[in-house]
């Protein structure tokens, strides 16, 4: 999927299908101020565009090297950008994590820190083989965020989120994908882009309102989401009575398609 905008970060919306690339494939996709911010403008615009399922990918044969080392290194001398510039990506990795619409990264090449994070911030992740991860802070004499390592051992476990963490190994695509980092390999690049754009059509046919809380279910199952049984039990029941359901039984009953567009205005929040 070429890219003809010379935008870093570029959204695309086919129908119901919302395509958000990193476009800076001289730099491996690696990650500005600049670009965390136009993420966050891009991820906040979606429901008004109608979207109902999104990809991330990078432009090139990168998916992204993470945060630009010399934007770091200009910032060293002013602490108070550094520190602006992590809580921006805590805020805007947040803001993709708990979108309602389903969403997949389309990884090739380089996923590395920052990278890694946005990949996580996606329900699944498909590579291709030549794909390898990497969380390096420790080197840098840093360290993951909370939010961050939730997501980490809420995909790959406690050990394995040990082990990427405290090593800073690089983790190739096949154990990534024996380890639960990536749901699926495909072949080429071309076959990530068919199975990306297969996985979204299911999306875009399937229940918005049902989708959106199965998401927020799973986040409480895991950690990633607040856990508060009282409220997703009433989710569950009011689920019933929703013009989903209404729908999606009628269609059934018609030996038809269901059509969850019909009758509404909007779509919920996660």
């Amino acid at each position: 999927m070429p890219s003809s905008s010379d935008r870093p970060i570029v959204l695309e919306c086919d129908g119901q299908l919302a395509r958000l690339r990193i476009n800076r494939p001289d730099k491996r996709n690696a990650l500005t101020t600049g670009m965390w911010r136009e993420l966050a403008a891009a991820a906040g615009g979606l429901a008004g565009r109608g979207a109902r399922a999104l990809q991330i990918c990078g432009e090139g044969e990168h998916f992204s090297a993470g945060a630009d080392i010399a934007e770091l290194t200009e910032q060293l001398a002013r602490p108070s950008e550094l520190l602006a510039n992590a809580q921006l990506v805590q805020q805007v990795q947040k803001l993709l994590a708990d979108l309602a619409l389903p969403s997949v990264a389309l990884i090739r090449g380089a996923c590395v820190g920052g990278g890694v994070g946005l990949a996580l911030c996606c329900d699944l992740r498909l590579a291709t083989p030549d794909a390898r991860f990497a969380l390096t802070p420790v080197r840098l004499g840093l360290h993951y965020s909370l939010a961050d390592s939730r997501r980490l051992a809420a995909v790959i476990g406690p050990a394995r989120a040990r082990e990427m963490l405290l090593t800073a190994r690089v983790v190739d695509a096949e154990t990534a994908l024996a380890w639960g980092l990536v749901n699926r390999i495909v072949e080429d690049v071309d076959q990530l882009w068919a199975a990306g754009d297969e996985l979204c059509a299911e999306w875009v046919q399937a229940s918005p309102a049902g989708l959106a809380a199965t998401k927020r279910v799973l986040g409480a199952l895991v950690g990633t989401r607040p856990l508060d049984e009282e409220a997703l039990d009433r989710q569950f029941l009011d689920a019933f009575s929703g013009d989903d359901f209404r729908e999606g039984a009628t269609a059934f009953l018609d030996k038809r398609a269901p059509d969850f567009d019909a009758g509404k205005t909007g779509e919920d929040d996660a």
